[in-house]
C-alpha cells in the first residue's frame, strides 16, 4: 500500500467518525490525497477555491 492509499484510508475514517469535515478533506488535495480520493471520502466532487479578487 502506497502512501496516498494510507492517507486515503486514515481520512476517510477521520470524516466518517465526524473529526474532519470536507474543508478539512479538502486541504489535504494535492499534498497528500488528489481529488479522487476526496470523492472517494466524501461523495462530492473536489473544486479548487480560489482567492476573492479585491
Amino acid at each position: 500500500m502506497n502512501k496516498a492509499k494510507i492517507f486515503e484510508k486514515l481520512y476517510s475514517y477521520l470524516y466518517s467518525v465526524g473529526t474532519y469535515d470536507k474543508a478539512k478533506v479538502a486541504s489535504f488535495v494535492g499534498k497528500t490525497i488528489d481529488a479522487v480520493a476526496y470523492n472517494k471520502i466524501t461523495g462530492d466532487d473536489y473544486v479548487e477555491t480560489t482567492q476573492a479578487a479585491n
